[in-house]
């Protein structure tokens, strides 16, 4: 098999084609395993990209393609939920990195262990390492990467409340990414863009950058972007209180999660189904729903999630009459949100 083709069609974002030619492939090269599940990965599909890349990983001999695998599996872990274990994933990458003075390697896991500890809500450690990675890629003029790390900085200041700075760092991420002509990432920019608007009360511009990011999204095959792209777009629109024109983009968000098992997203979905359902005064409805997201974000390291679908619930029961039982949920959610060094429980125009 060609590995350059291949290569090629992942770097043009055609990743439904490399599975086409790899679909039956049974032989023992660590390589061609690794190549089908960065294809699984880009399109979404993390669970499968998990199984191929554990087949990589058996057979792999050479520490870049094992630093490689290590890192694709860090990264499909950290998706979906599982921040822990893709800490460990990352860890022994930077490991092997280091001790055969990979210095690129070695960057790459330490930006994907930033990652990892920004996903269990270690907001300070993360920014410490992405800082670290920031410094390197100004060095080499990587644009690439410092539109990668402008997003993730963007999204600690959203979770630490520091909205203005957030807005800014999404804006270069975006600008980065513009130099380099890089559509998928220019696209997460204005995602992450419009998420830290619409928490800070700006739903109109939300709404206008996720569509912005939808046309980006439509040309490409990345069904995980595309469901990060309904799921924000109807957050924004259920804020601006466009409740049917949301309902209609959770579904669409749901389905694409669904899927690809992302049962973590899938969580944040049925949180805004059910708060579009709050609004529409049918709690008994927004109850059941609120007890499907909590399932869902039970087995994750997804704390932020977890804490929305517990305050809700509490607002939910509080209306139902049980105010004993509501004060109890909501006062533990805020308490372990303060612990976290989370601001959840302040995102009131969510």
């Amino acid at each position: 098999m060609d590995k350059e083709k291949l290569e090629n069609l992942l770097n043009e974002n055609k990743p439904a084609e490399v599975l086409e030619i790899l679909l039956s492939y049974k032989g023992k090269d660590s390589y061609f395993y690794f190549i089908k599940s960065e294809a699984y990965r880009l399109l979404g599909k993390f669970e499968e990209a998990i199984t191929e890349a554990k087949k990589a990983q058996k057979i792999a001999k050479i520490a870049e393609e094992k630093i490689d695998i290590l890192l694709a599996l860090s990264k499909c872990y950290r998706t979906l939920g599982k921040a822990k274990e893709a800490q460990k994933f990352a860890t022994s990458a930077g490991e092997i990195a280091r001790k055969e003075q990979l210095l690129d390697a070695a960057i790459l896991a330490l930006q994907e262990l930033a990652l990892a500890l920004r996903a269990e809500g270690k907001l300070k450690e993360s920014k410490i390492l992405l800082k670290e990675v920031q410094e390197y890629y100004q060095s080499e003029k990587d644009y690439e990467g410092l539109s990668f790390i402008a997003w993730a900085l963007g999204g600690i200041c959203r979770l630490e409340g520091d909205f203005k700075e957030g807005i800014n760092l999404f804006k270069q991420s975006y600008k980065y990414a513009s130099v380099i002509k890089d559509k998928i990432s220019m696209a997460y920019a204005l995602c992450g863009l419009a998420g830290i608007l619409r928490v800070s009360g700006d739903a109109k511009n939300c709404v206008l950058n996720y569509e912005k990011a939808e046309k980006l999204f439509a040309k490409t095959q990345d069904i995980f972007g595309k469901a990060y792209t309904n799921c924000g777009m109807a957050n924004g629109l259920r804020q601006a209180g466009f409740l049917d024109k949301a309902s209609k983009h959770y579904k669409r968000a749901a389905l694409l999660y669904t899927a690809i098992h992302d049962t973590v997203d899938l969580g944040f979905v049925k949180w805004g189904q059910a708060d579009v359902l709050k609004r529409q005064n049918k709690l008994k409805q927004a109850l059941a729903v609120l007890e499907e997201a909590k399932k869902l974000f039970a087995n994750s390291d997804e704390i932020r999630g977890q804490l929305l679908t517990e305050i809700s619930l509490a607002q939910v029961i509080y209306a139902l009459g049980d105010k004993a039982k509501a004060d109890k949920i909501y006062f533990a959610a805020v308490r372990r949100a303060q612990a976290e060094g989370l601001h959840t429980y302040l995102e009131i125009y969510t």
